[in-house]
């Protein structure tokens, strides 16, 4: 129970600061990670997606912080893990978007969704090395997320490369 209410609280801080940075989204729905908001995010400035990303680990960090030398010590115990895990750069955890964002500045699009196929990789055999070595099949939850990540990306690769040779057909004419 204490799980959900801290994993309620980090979805409402991306919900909140979704409404007080004025990004619109369309729908909300529950899914097996957590709660998901459909947001359009291109069109949203650097600084606007770090704080909406780094929003529900920081509401986990202030959690743990309130509640971590009183009788809730378990509670503040699952907000630092909910802060720690979110904040791996996994797509599509919240440390993945950041990094994702940040390297959007420096580099294409099709190299950053490459970039995050790679690191999602990674992190997946790590997870697999932790599950072998202490046989906590709890990490296969990350590796669920993980592969889901990867699935992503590759849809962002395709749809890039349709709508670039959709927009070179559109000129040709």
């Amino acid at each position: 129970m204490l799980i959900i209410i801290a994993l309620s609280a980090h979805e409402a801080a991306h919900i909140i600061s979704a409404i007080f940075l004025k990004i619109k989204f369309d729908r909300f729905k529950i899914t097996l990670f957590g709660y998901n908001f459909n947001a359009d995010l291109e069109s949203i400035v650097l600084i606007k997606k770090i704080i909406l990303f780094i929003s529900g680990p920081a509401c986990n960090l202030l959690l743990y912080i309130i509640f971590k030398n009183t009788v809730h010590a378990e509670f503040a115990d699952i907000n630092i893990f909910l802060a720690i895990i979110n904040m791996i750069p996994l797509v599509p955890l919240d440390g993945g978007n950041i990094c994702k964002t940040v390297l959007e500045i420096f580099l294409d699009i099709k190299t950053v969704c490459r970039y995050m196929i790679m690191t999602n990789t990674f992190f997946i055999i790590c997870l697999l090395v932790i599950i072998h070595m202490y046989e906590n099949y709890l990490f296969f939850l990350l590796i669920i997320m993980a592969l889901k990540g990867i699935l992503e990306e590759n849809r962002c690769l395709i749809e890039k490369s349709i709508r670039r040779n959709y927009n070179i057909i559109k000129l040709k004419k």
